[in-house]
C-alpha cells in the first residue's frame, strides 16, 4: 500500500490575482496619485528618483548577474576550454544557476521599466521610486540566493519570498497607472 503525499498548494487563480492587483492599483492611484490628467510641474524632478533607481539596478545587474554567468563559467574552466559540440548537455550546476538567475532578471526587466516609468509619470514619482527601489533590492537578493543555491532542491531554495513581493510591486504600479489613466479618461469623457 503506497502512501500519497499531500497535495501541493496551488497558486491563486488569475482572476483572484487580477482582482487583488486591481484593488492595490486603485489604492495606489487614489491614495498617492495627483489629480488624473495633471502632469507633474517639473517632469524631470518627478522622474529623476526613478531613473536613479533604474540605473543603479541595471549596473548591479551588469556586475552581478551578467558577470556572474562569466564567473561561474570561469570557475568551471572545462566549459570554456571546449568547443560547443563537446560541452555536455548538462552544464555544471553553478553555471546553470547563474544563467537561470540572469535570464530571469532579463524576463522581469520589461515590466519593471514600464511600470516604474508609467507610475512615476502618471501617478507619483516619489512613490514610484520607492516601489522600484524595493523591487530592485528584492530582485538583487533573489539573484544572489539563486546563484548560491548549489545542491539545494528547487522547492527549498526560498526564492518565492523574493519573487512574490516583486510581482505585487510591479503589478501594483502597472494597475495604479492603468487606474489613473482610466480615471482621467472618465473625467474627460473620452
Amino acid at each position: 500500500m503506497s502512501r500519497r503525499s499531500p497535495p501541493k498548494p496551488q497558486p491563486p487563480s488569475p482572476a483572484t490575482l487580477i482582482t487583488v492587483y486591481g484593488l492595490l492599483g486603485c489604492a495606489a492611484s487614489f491614495l498617492f496619485g495627483r489629480n488624473p490628467g495633471d502632469l507633474p510641474e517639473n517632469i524631470v524632478t518627478e522622474i529623476c528618483p526613478s531613473i536613479i533607481v533604474i540605473c543603479i539596478f541595471l549596473v548591479l545587474y551588469s556586475l552581478y548577474d551578467v558577470m556572474g554567468c562569466g564567473i561561474a563559467q570561469r570557475l568551471h574552466h572545462d566549459v570554456l576550454d571546449k568547443r560547443y559540440d563537446d560541452i555536455p548537455t548538462r552544464v555544471p550546476e553553478g553555471v546553470y544557476l547563474a544563467q537561470r538567475a540572469q535570464a530571469n532578471q532579463v524576463e522581469q526587466m520589461p515590466p519593471f521599466l514600464v511600470s516604474t516609468l508609467c507610475f512615476s509619470v502618471l501617478v507619483n514619482g516619489k512613490v514610484g521610486a520607492v516601489l522600484a527601489m524595493l523591487w530592485s533590492i528584492l530582485r538583487t537578493m533573489y539573484a544572489s540566493r539563486y546563484r548560491k543555491s548549489i545542491g539545494i532542491p528547487m522547492n527549498k531554495k526560498g526564492l518565492a519570498m523574493y519573487t512574490i513581493p516583486c510581482y505585487f510591486i510591479l503589478n501594483t504600479m502597472l494597475m495604479g497607472s492603468a487606474v489613473h489613466a482610466i480615471r482621467w479618461m472618465i473625467m474627460t469623457n473620452m
